[in-house]
Formats: structure tokens, sequence, C-alpha cells
């Protein structure tokens, strides 16, 4: 009789598999790297398919594609929830509070970049255990100090106080930075439990002209969706009652999620009621995969919205998609366009200064007004409006119904590019 240890399946699984949403140190995080000779593959595939039966056909298949219908590109890759981020930065949270016992762990920041939804999911958070949220001050606060604002951060000391928009407490002027440098010192002067959220551009201003890094404690991140965390995470954004959507390489046909067929049922066998998802790091995803994330910085809601640009259908297929998933062996085919035939905004050739501060300040101020920009930056109004217009039409910036100018997520890739490129303050990400 063996009387060793018996390691039950669904204990081995879990070893196997890890939570695809967790929280690391800022200085940890690490752009994905996009597939290595991608210019030779691309050169080789373009000669192979002048040589392939296969890949004329599939060459030819691609003219009759079709834009996918939004009703059915809202079931392929539906809006992510922010659960899973939520529940990860919850853990982290409750592992830190109750191990550490030194005054600067009752402050924590978390940083994230355009699209990381950071402020949302501190919201999220502080709403689910009824702490308090201090919203953003005025603009005429901000500038006066903002002594009626930092009174909330002394009261209740029992409950944690969650700041949910740092970006939002600051302006890029001579008087701007004078409220947060007096709530860094009530936070060092506090006992009271803080969670602070902060767009990544804002963070980097901040260090440079504050030190706040020096100041606070080291801040949290999510980690970066690399591709092999795609592999698990794209399919289940596809929702159907029953059968499914299987993603094909408009290119060659290929599988872009061949683990999900072998893999379904042990990620089916792992769920548990409010556990996050799950993936394995030893399953590498393909070319595809590897340049969306790269393009994307890693970042989750950035990498939705391109994926979603890429998704078409063919055009002779009727699209009664209740029809088509009667059962669960049922399947829907969802073509893939590779990156570079989707129209993603670029930034236009610039003859001045204009629209590059103007970019710039919406990214340190995560959007602004033309009448806050107007106060900000040495422009006329005129002269920033017309920059908004043209920034707008480039696909670069969008104006929301409360009249702020942001720049768009698509067009962020470009646009912190060229930030980079001509040498101004650019974020960690």
């Amino acid at each position: 009789m063996n009387d060793a240890p018996q390691t039950s399946m669904k204990g081995m699984m879990m070893t196997i598999y890890k939570p695809l949403w967790e929280y690391i140190n800022l200085h940890d995080y690490a752009i994905p790297s996009p597939p290595v000779g991608t210019i030779l593959e691309n050169n080789l595939k373009s000669a192979w398919r002048h040589l392939s039966p296969y890949s004329v056909k599939m060459r030819i298949q691609q003219y009759r594609m079709r834009t996918i219908p939004a009703y059915l590109l809202n079931r392929a890759a539906k809006t992510p929830d922010l659960n899973s981020a939520t529940t990860a930065l919850a853990e982290n949270l409750n592992q830190k509070w109750a191990e550490k016992k030194e005054e600067s762990q009752f402050i924590q920041v978390v940083v994230g970049p355009p699209g990381s939804q950071v402020d949302k999911v501190v919201s999220n958070l502080a709403r689910q255990n009824r702490w308090q949220i201090l919203g953003i001050p005025s603009a005429n606060e901000i500038l006066s100090g903002g002594k009626s604002w930092l009174k909330n951060v002394s009261l209740d000391e029992a409950t944690p106080l969650v700041i949910p928009r740092l970006e939002k407490c600051f302006l890029r002027h001579q008087d701007g930075l004078a409220l947060v440098d007096s709530l860094l010192d009530k936070l060092q002067a506090s006992h009271r439990h803080f969670l602070i959220a902060c767009d990544s551009w804002a963070w980097a201003y901040l260090e440079k002209t504050l030190h706040i890094d020096a100041m606070l404690a080291e801040p949290l991140t999510l980690a970066p969706l690399d591709c092999n965390k795609l592999q698990f995470w794209l399919p289940t954004l596809a929702q159907t009652s029953k059968g499914q959507f299987v993603f094909r390489d408009s290119n060659n046909g290929q599988l872009i999620f061949p683990v999900m067929t072998n893999y379904k049922d042990q990620l089916v066998f792992n769920a548990q009621p409010g556990q996050m998802e799950m993936y394995a790091d030893w399953v590498d995803g393909g070319g595809f995969l590897k340049q969306l994330t790269a393009y994307c910085r890693g970042i989750p809601q950035l990498i939705w919205l391109i994926w979603r640009e890429c998704l078409q259908v063919q055009s002779n297929i009727k699209l009664d998609v209740s029809q088509q998933f009667m059962n669960t062996e049922d399947w829907f085919t969802v073509w893939v366009k590779p990156l570079s035939q989707i129209s993603l905004p670029t930034v236009p050739p610039l003859t001045d200064n204009l629209e590059p501060m103007v970019l710039h300040t919406l990214l340190l101020h995560k959007g602004a007004s033309i009448h806050l920009l107007d106060f900000l930056l040495p422009f006329s109004n005129n002269e920033i409006r017309h920059a908004i217009a043209r920034l707008t039409r480039a696909g670069l910036v969008y104006v929301d119904a409360n009249k702020t100018c942001e720049v768009t997520l698509l067009g962020y890739p470009a646009v912190r590019r060229f930030m980079h490129n001509e040498g101004y303050l650019v974020d960690a990400f």
C-alpha cells in the first residue's frame, strides 16, 4: 500500500496556473518586447504567399472580409470589467497593511499609465469596503492652497481615505503645487491608512518637481499583460451562452489562441466564485499577440481597443449568431487582421510648439478644458482652439460632453513615441 500523500488534480492545476492580474513595484514594470526578427519573418511570409496555393486562397479571402458589426463585436470582445484587478489590489493591500507597521506603510500609492483605469480600481475597492473617497479640488482651490479640501485628510483616522485622482490635485503653474506639497506634509503626520491613485504622467511630473518618490514608499502598479497572459485573457472577453468564437489569423488561417481548445476545461475546473482569472506562463503567445502587447505597452484597456480594431468577418456569411450558437459544439469564426493593416492615429508633421505643448499638458493633467489650457499655456484662446480642432481631426484628442479635452487611447502610443523622441518629460511606462 502506498502511504505517500496524494496531490489532487485540482491542487496540481492551481500550482501550474497563476493569477493573471497582480500588482508589482513600479520599478519592476517591464514593457513587453516585440517578437524577434519581425521584419525578416514578414519578408519570408511575403515570399511564401507567392508560392503557396493555400496562402493565395487566404489572400483572396481577405478581399471578402468586412468590418465586424457592432452587436457581434460586443459579443466577441466585450468590455472588460475591473473585478479581478480590484481583487488583486485588495489582496496586496491586505497583506501589506497586515504585516507592515511602519508609518510609511500606511500610505499606498498605485500608479498606472493611460488606459490602466487605476482611478476606477481604487474607487471600486473603496466602495466595496465603505472607505472614504476624497473628490478632486477645483482649479481655484488648487491655486489657493486648498485648505478646506485638505481638512478631509485628518478626519476619521479609523477609516482609510482614498484619493483616486492625484493627477487632478495640481496644475503645471507657479502656484499649482502648493496643495500637493501640503498634502504630503499631512500624509506623513497622520496615522491613517491612505490609498492614492495617480496617472503615470502626473507621477513623473511630481517626481521631477516635488521629489514625491523620496517622500512616499514605492508605488504599486498593475503588471503588464504580456503575450502569455493575452492567450488566456482575450478569449474570456468572447461571450456566448452556447458554442464559442474561434479567432483565426486572416493571413494564414492559423488559430490565434491554440491553447484554448486544450486548456478550456482546466480553466473552468480552476474557476471559483470571486477568484481571479488564471494563466499559464509557460504557454507562449504567437507573433500577433507579441506585436499587440508590445505596441500597447502591456496596457489592458489599450490592448482591448486595438484588438477590437483587428476583428472582421467574412462578407458572405449570415450574421445571425443566435442561430449559429444553438449547441455547445457550434462555433463562429472571427478573422484577425495584422496590426499593419489597421488604421491607427499618427502624429502629423508639426511646424511649431503649439500642438506638442497642448498634448503634453493634456497628458500631465489627464485631460483639461480649453479654458484651463488657456490659463496654463502661453498661447491665445483662439490658437488653442484651432490646435485642439487639428488634433481632434487627426484622432489624437477627443472632447467629452463636459468639454474636457483628452488624448485618445488609440492615439496614445503615437503621441507617447512623439513626446519621447522630442525630448519631453515622459512616464515610466
